[in-house]
């Protein structure tokens, strides 16, 4: 009996803390996003999201009032 031991389970082990995923395109070169690959919705060509596609509160407000100004002046 002593050969009917349960089955170990392996569990999926989380990434350390002090970790840092580096960019796939570039491999060792960058330890992480600097911006360059084009991103697409948003997205780079690893499948993340892309840092450098991100738009803050500050960019949008400016980008909001950049087109109600053109809008304004076109009417």
């Amino acid at each position: 009996m002593a050969l009917l031991r349960p089955k170990r389970t392996r569990s999926r082990r989380r990434l350390r803390t002090y970790v840092t995923l580096t960019c796939p395109m570039n491999g060792h070169q960058v330890s992480w996003c600097r911006g360059l690959c084009t991103p697409i919705d948003g997205h780079g060509l690893c499948g993340r999201i892309a840092a450098h596609a991100m738009i803050g509160r500050t960019q949008a407000a400016i980008a909001a009032y950049k087109a109600a100004r053109e809008a304004e002046a076109a009417c």
